[in-house]
């Protein structure tokens, strides 16, 4: 059925669709697994501020999805001895992100450590935004779907319809403060993600000042919304432009953005006013990730390490043997990081900051693995060529 209704899909002209793996895998893994996070938002919202049903949530993302997803980073980079060859200052330079956060720890002032659990709070946020972004910009590529205008309007609208929920969901989680010149400063809600803080009741709760007073607060979260509505027009209205031109959308691109969009503003506003908000907004968001993560991983491992020249990769040709292969190297890889984060670690401790270095590399890798437009070899790879 799905095959017959692509075929009339590009018999009318009215679309392009050209998948990343192909249109089954692309539904099943980039787009309808969106499903998955609405899954976890409503398991979050029964549990309510049930220490047993929030600590289950953590411990079947962490262990089963975002600690093997990490692991995928390190499967194709530093298990890879040609890529430890030609991006070994790369590689080995990122290992620092380990150090940041027990060095701040270690200086003993609050507004350090705070700070930096407040950035990679940030940063984790980020990465989320910059992976549906980079995921749209290989549709965008692969459809030939590059002109300048679509770019800057497709840019600028998936960047503000995923960014401007997020800062009203940092306002809401946070708490207004006085100071001593009478104005009343917002807050933000920091939390490390540890599985024994999931439960609000049992976590120390920490919030880092903003900066500014609370009305320019809400004016930010203001003019980031009505900046939204203008991009969410411009875009459509570039879509009927389209249309009336009778050139063909870009269908991956659209579903991509139909899935993400509407999951990231039903979490973010449904969890913000929660006493939990903070401390589950984390494993709804990311599951999503993590799948799509999962999915392109093993696409791009299997093209890769499975030729005839495979022994030249060493580790990453083995954990690429097969989807079993990677899969269980990846649960092991939890026993080095997310089982003595969140059951041994103190929260916003020496430990807790190191283990963040884990999640800091592969999030500074990511941003330098994925760049498709001057890798001809990770295009290959992704089969990109084939656009």
């Amino acid at each position: 059925m799905a095959t017959a209704q692509a075929t009339l899909i590009e018999r009318t002209g009215w679309f392009k669709s050209n998948w990343l793996i192909g249109g089954r895998d692309d539904l099943i893994w980039f787009i309808s697994s969106v499903v998955s996070s609405y899954i976890l938002l409503g398991l979050v919202l029964k549990a309510g501020s049930s220490g047993a049903g929030l600590f289950l949530v953590f411990l079947v993302w962490a262990l089963i999805f975002d600690g093997p997803h990490v692991f995928g980073t390190f499967s194709r980079t530093y298990f890879d001895a040609q890529e430890r060859r030609t991006r070994a200052r790369l590689l080995y330079g990122s290992l620092l992100f380990f150090a940041i956060g027990p060095a701040l720890v270690l200086t003993g002032k609050a507004a350090l450590i705070n700070g930096f659990f407040f950035f990679a709070g940030m940063w984790a946020y980020y990465h989320l935004v910059k992976q549906h972004y980079g995921f749209m910009v290989l549709y965008k590529k692969k459809n030939n779907d590059l002109d300048p205008v679509d770019n800057f309007i497709d840019r600028a609208f998936l960047l503000l319809a995923l960014n401007y929920p997020f800062v009203y969901f940092v306002l809401k989680v946070g708490q207004p403060v006085s100071s001593d010149d009478g104005k009343v400063y917002t807050t933000y809600q920091v939390v490390d993600f540890a599985i024994k803080v999931a439960t609000p009741e049992n976590a120390r709760r920490v919030y880092v000042p903003l900066f500014f007073p609370q009305h320019i607060a809400n004016w930010i979260d203001s003019a980031l919304f009505w900046l939204f509505v203008v991009t969410a027009v411009l875009f459509l209205a570039r879509q009927v432009q389209k249309f009336v031109r009778q050139e063909p959308l870009n269908l991956p691109k659209h579903l991509l953005l139909l899935a993400a969009v509407p999951m990231h503003w039903a979490a973010l506003k449904l969890l913000a006013p929660t006493p939990y908000g903070a401390f589950t907004i984390v494993p709804v968001l990311t599951i999503y990730h993590n799948i799509q993560y999962h999915r392109l991983i093993w696409f791009h491992n299997k093209n890769k390490y499975h030729g005839e020249d495979k022994r030249q990769y060493g580790a990453a040709s083995l954990i690429s043997k097969s989807f079993l292969f990677y899969a269980v190297f990846g649960l092991i890889f939890n026993f080095f990081y997310h089982i003595p984060r969140s059951f041994l670690a103190a929260p916003y401790g020496m430990a807790a900051g190191f283990f963040w270095g884990y999640a800091f590399i592969h999030y500074y890798l990511d941003s330098k693995i994925w760049r498709v437009r001057r890798d001809v070899k990770l295009n290959q790879s992704l089969r990109m060529e084939s656009a």
